[in-house]
């Protein structure tokens, strides 16, 4: 009973407050006298050390001869212990301490590589730039370029290699898995499995498929948990074989994008947001001298994106929506085959990018997200070609990674 009605009593101020009231723990609704006084202290966990006549100004002095008491304390009158500093024995090349030394590497990222500039201070890197010289990167970089430099630092990576929680070196490594593939020799490598990301590395490519002709029954999966295959399998309905896209934004006067952020994510979208922007720069005119134009972006998407932000136009749909709106453009644009869906509530955006579209015949540029399905990837390669876009600011080549 006692515990009841002290709850009771903490809850009695709720019966006496009239319309909304704010607070921040139950001691101050219920106006604890102990919280009262502990707001009231200006330092509440400290103020009880200090006299109550302690001035500001005498407080300062007192805290400015404590730092200059810690400075005496490092010195010493003994002399100090004696350090031996060995040199190199053979000199770095282009080693110099104070002066940064950079290395042009590249990073691969969902299925593209971009060109890099790492800076170094004696050996550690410390800073990640795009190497201007790169056609991916002309000198830019992304949040995921920028953070990659500190992987080399993180506390909790792997110092060494390790066999059921046992440090082991590389060279028992090796022979480990070297005495498990021998057993496997006898039945071509039957139940070996290699397991890697979407490989780009030509030489590395060539180092597994040398492996997989010595041992034919063994099985190479390849798997990116972020990325989707729905543009390869549309590809290879639509061409026959599996091809990888190249755009050409400079070209580009008008641009759709179907839920395509392809100005931060996707192979060459450092290069691809560069020459969209340069579109943007109505100083100087891009098809007549007397009347500069900007490239318009239509984008339908079902999150917001960077493309989306940079938007002339920007429609917000269901997931489920984008396909059906790809199908009525493509209707009203002429594809063959295509027949409008049911999107009378889109009619005039519709109208006013198929439009848009046609005026700019060879001059515009139709995108499909990754996320979606082969079918608006089919889409986007149906109006391209309907549009006269291939060759022109859209082309084919053969895929850069493996298999």
């Amino acid at each position: 009973m006692s515990h009841r009605k002290q709850l009771t009593a903490e809850w009695e101020p709720l019966a006496q407050m009239s319309g909304r009231q704010f607070w921040r723990s139950l001691e101050e609704l219920s106006d604890s006298p102990v919280l009262r006084q502990m707001i009231e202290r200006e330092f509440p966990a400290q103020a009880s050390f200090w006299p109550d006549s302690l001035s500001r100004r005498n407080f300062l002095i007192l805290m400015g001869a404590s730092l200059a008491l810690g400075g005496i304390s490092g010195c010493s009158v003994k002399p100090a212990p004696s350090e031996e500093l060995v040199p190199y024995v053979r000199q770095p090349k282009d080693v110099v301490p104070g002066t940064p030394l950079f290395y042009a590497t590249a990073m691969t990222l969902d299925g593209g590589a971009t060109g890099l500039l790492v800076e170094t201070h004696l050996g550690r890197p410390i800073k990640v730039e795009g190497n201007p010289d790169h056609p991916a990167s002309l000198g830019a970089t992304n949040v995921f370029h920028q953070a990659s430099v500190l992987s080399l630092y993180d506390p909790d990576r792997s110092q060494a290699v390790r066999e059921l929680g046992e440090r082991r070196s590389w060279d028992e490594a090796i022979a480990s898995i070297r005495r498990a593939m021998d057993k496997m020799r006898i039945t071509g490598g039957k139940g070996l499995r290699l397991l890697t990301e979407r490989v780009i590395s030509p030489t590395l490519q060539r180092q597994l498929e040398t492996l997989l002709d010595e041992f034919p029954n063994a099985r190479w999966v390849c798997h990116e948990a972020l990325l989707s295959d729905a543009a390869h399998e549309a590809a290879r309905w639509a061409f026959g074989e599996v091809v990888t896209p190249v755009y050409d934004f400079t070209k580009a006067d008008v641009v759709l994008s179907l839920d395509d952020d392809f100005l931060l994510r996707g192979p060459g979208h450092l290069r691809y947001a560069a020459d969209f922007m340069s579109g943007r720069r109505v100083r100087t005119a891009r098809t007549n001298a007397d009347q500069a134009q900007m490239n318009r972006l239509y984008v339908a998407e079902t999150a917001v994106s960077c493309a989306g932000v940079k938007a002339d136009h920007r429609l917000a749909l269901r997931a489920a929506e984008i396909e059906p709106l790809g199908r009525a453009i493509a209707a009203a644009l002429g594809v063959e085959g295509i027949a409008a869906a049911d999107v009378e509530f889109h009619s005039k955006w519709v109208a006013s990018v198929s439009h848009d579209l046609l005026t700019n015949h060879e001059r515009s540029l139709v995108l499909a997200g990754e996320r979606q399905p082969a079918g608006v990837h089919l889409l986007a390669h149906a109006m391209n070609t309907r549009l006269g876009n291939v060759g022109q600011t859209v082309h084919y080549i053969t895929p850069v990674e493996a298999r």
